[in-house]
């Protein structure tokens, strides 16, 4: 079994992906896209992609290709814990720093970190943490990067400051995908789905009240542009699985009633922050 992710190695992103391959191969990918179009093409049987995160919210990249551009399921869910780093060379000191390279969401993550520690640091965003690592370590500029202390050794930096995120409950929700059908899974604990309606008065009201009438637990609905339809939106619903037939009974009223409507998957839930 082939696992892609958003790489290089040594991201959050790769520790998920090593979490749900245990000792299967791994395979690092430039981008979401491209790691679940090489599960779309076969080059792998599942793409690890982070969807939201609790500090900066929903990965919208990915959501919109979930929703989008491919008809593949979620097969579970990892709620993996997020401690940022701050690396560099061995001979760098804190106030040499100059530059702070990271992907844009440690960024915000450890916006507080920042503004006191290295108030006069330029940020400049990169492809991924372990890219900024790479090129801190190909520099012989004062850089520093934010990202996985445990991705440092690999690239020769030292650790210089631990746990510099803003909220020490900061994490990452990992999906799993596969290009296997997405049947309801009647002992998953969570199910999501994707729908829009059409722009009337109290349509949305309507669909989120069958949710109701079903007892079914709405735990998280967010809203997404709809490609080439200017202010039309596709809405992105997680659902809590309590009784499988009240489940299955509101999700086919809702697929009635709505002019798009996507299931996205059933599954379980994986959570590391215990």
């Amino acid at each position: 079994m082939k696992y892609g992710f958003l790489g290089p190695k040594g991201t959050f992103s790769h520790s998920a992906a090593a979490f749900f391959a245990k000792n299967n191969e791994t395979i690092p990918y430039s981008s979401i896209y491209n790691a679940l179009l090489a599960a779309k093409n076969g080059e792998v049987d599942y793409a690890v992609v982070p969807i939201e995160n609790s500090t900066e919210g929903s990965v919208n990249t990915a959501l919109d290709s979930l929703i989008f551009d491919f008809d593949m399921p979620i097969k579970a869910q990892l709620n993996l814990p997020i401690s940022e780093s701050l690396v560099a060379k061995s001979d760098t000191s804190l106030e040499e720093i100059t530059k702070v390279l990271s992907h844009t969401q440690p960024f915000a993550q450890c916006s507080d970190f920042l503004r006191k520690k290295l108030p006069f640091a330029e940020t400049v965003s990169v492809s991924s943490t372990a890219e900024a690592m790479r090129l801190v370590s190909e520099s012989d500029e004062k850089l520093a990067a934010i990202g996985n202390k445990l991705s440092a050794p690999l690239y020769g930096l030292d650790v210089l400051r631990e746990h510099i995120e803003n909220d020490d409950k900061n994490f990452t929700i990992f999906a799993l995908v596969s290009p296997k059908k997405a049947d309801p899974d009647r002992g998953a604990q969570k199910t999501t789905i994707a729908f829009s309606v059409l722009n009337e008065p109290g349509n949305l009201f309507k669909i989120l009240s069958i949710f109701s009438i079903y007892d079914v637990n709405m735990t998280k609905i967010l809203s997404r542009p709809m490609r080439n339809r200017p202010e039309e939106y596709v809405f992105f619903v997680d659902l809590e699985n309590g009784d499988k037939k009240d489940i299955e009974d509101a999700m086919t009223m809702v697929r009635r009633k709505t002019s798009f409507f996507k299931l996205l998957g059933s599954y379980n839930v994986y959570d590391l922050r215990q």
